[in-house]
C-alpha cells in the first residue's frame, strides 16, 4: 500500500510539472507568506490599468475627431491591457481550494489562459501597428487604400481569434482525458503547448519590430539630414519620426512587461518573489501603454485636452450654481423692512 501510494504521488507531482509552479500565487497563501503589501500593489495597479485604458478608449470613440488607422489598430492594444488587468484578478478563484502545493485549480488554468490570449493581442496587435507604419513611410501613397476602415477592423478580428484560439490549445489537447485526476489538471499538463506557442509570437514580434522600424529609420536619416526647413516654420523632421518613436516606445514597454512573465513561465520557477514580480511588471506594461501613445499621438492628446476643459466647465458651472444658490438664500433671510432696499423696491 506504501509503495502504491508512493507512486500516486510521483505521478501527480510529474502529471503538474508544466503547471503553475507549485501553484501558490493565491492571494491567502502569499499573504500569509509577508506578501500582502505586493497584492496590493498589484490590485492598485489592476485597477489603474483598467481605468487608464477605459479612459482611453472613451477619449478615442468619444472626442477625437477622426478615427485613424493606427488608433483602430491601439483599440486591440487597449482591450489586451484591460484582459491582462482582468486575468490578474482571476487569480483569487483559487482561493480556499489548493489543499497541496501541487495541486492545479481551475482558476489557476483560466488566470494562464486568459494572460497568454492578452500576451497574443498585444504582440499581434504592435505588429500591425508597426506595419501601418512601414506602409506610411514606404507607400505613403497607397496608405489609405491598404489600410481602410474595413480592412483594419478585419485584422483586428483576426488577431483576437488567433490569439485566443492558439492560447486555448491546451483545453483541446486535454479532450482525450481519460479521468486521471481532474480535467484542470489534464488541462494544466499540455499548457506548456500555449506557452512556447506565445513565446514564439513574442519572439518573432520583437525580430519584425526590429527589422521594421531600423529599416524606417534609416529610409528617414538621410531625408532629414539634407532637408532644411524653411524660415519661419519649424522643422518637420520630428513630426516624421513622431509614430515611429511611439512604436518603438510601445515595444519597449512590451519587451520589459511581457518577458518576465513568459521567462518565469519557461523555467519553471517556484519562487514566488519571481512569480509576483513578473505579474506585477506586467500590470505596470498595462498602466503605462496608454500614458505612451496618450501624450505621443497628437489626436489623443487633443481629445485629453478636451475632456480637461469639459470636466473643468462643468465643475465651474456646479459651483456657480451652488453660489448663486447660496446668495440667494442669504437674501431670502433679510428682514422685510423699509430700511431693506429689496423690500422697498417689491412694495
Amino acid at each position: 500500500m506504501t509503495s502504491e501510494q508512493f507512486v500516486n504521488v510521483t505521478a501527480v507531482t510529474a502529471d503538474a510539472e508544466w503547471a503553475w509552479p507549485t501553484v501558490t500565487s493565491s492571494p491567502v497563501v502569499m499573504a500569509a507568506g509577508g506578501w500582502l503589501v505586493l497584492q496590493t500593489v498589484q490590485t492598485t495597479l489592476t485597477v489603474l490599468a483598467l481605468s487608464d485604458n477605459c479612459l482611453s478608449l472613451l477619449v478615442m470613440y468619444g472626442l477625437v475627431r477622426r478615427l485613424t488607422s493606427p488608433l483602430r489598430l491601439l483599440t486591440s492594444l487597449s482591450f489586451s491591457d484591460m484582459l491582462a488587468a482582468w486575468a490578474m484578478m482571476t487569480v483569487y478563484l483559487s482561493v480556499g481550494n489548493t489543499s497541496s502545493a501541487h495541486h492545479v485549480t481551475c482558476g489557476d488554468v483560466l488566470h494562464t489562459s486568459l494572460l497568454l490570449s492578452a500576451h497574443n493581442a498585444a504582440a499581434m496587435s504592435l505588429t500591425s501597428l508597426s506595419t501601418s507604419h512601414h506602409i506610411a513611410t514606404f507607400r505613403p501613397l497607397h496608405y489609405d487604400s491598404l489600410l481602410s476602415a474595413r480592412r483594419v477592423w478585419v485584422t483586428v478580428a483576426a488577431v483576437w481569434m488567433l490569439s485566443v484560439t492558439l492560447s486555448h490549445v491546451q483545453f483541446l489537447m486535454a479532450v482525450e482525458w481519460a479521468g486521471s485526476g481532474s480535467y484542470c489538471e489534464a488541462v494544466a499538463r499540455h499548457s506548456y503547448i500555449a506557452l512556447i506557442i506565445s513565446t514564439l509570437i513574442a519572439g518573432v514580434s520583437l525580430l519584425a519590430a526590429v527589422v521594421i522600424y531600423s529599416s524606417i529609420l534609416v529610409y528617414l536619416r538621410p531625408v532629414d539630414a539634407f532637408v532644411q526647413p524653411p524660415a519661419g516654420l519649424s522643422d518637420g523632421s520630428h513630426r516624421s519620426t513622431r509614430g515611429v518613436v511611439t512604436g518603438v516606445l510601445l515595444f519597449t514597454c512590451y519587451a520589459l512587461a511581457w518577458l518576465p512573465y513568459l521567462v518565469t513561465r519557461q523555467l519553471h520557477t517556484s519562487s514566488h518573489l519571481a512569480v509576483s514580480l513578473s505579474g506585477t511588471t506586467l500590470l505596470v506594461g498595462c498602466v503605462i501603454n496608454p500614458v505612451i501613445y496618450g501624450c505621443r499621438m497628437t489626436s489623443l492628446y487633443d481629445g485629453y485636452s478636451r475632456l480637461w476643459f469639459r470636466v473643468v466647465d462643468r465643475i465651474r458651472t456646479f459651483w456657480s450654481r451652488c453660489a448663486r444658490r447660496h446668495s440667494s438664500d442669504d437674501v431670502s433671510r433679510l428682514p422685510t423692512t423699509p430700511l431693506n432696499q429689496l423690500s422697498s423696491v417689491c412694495y
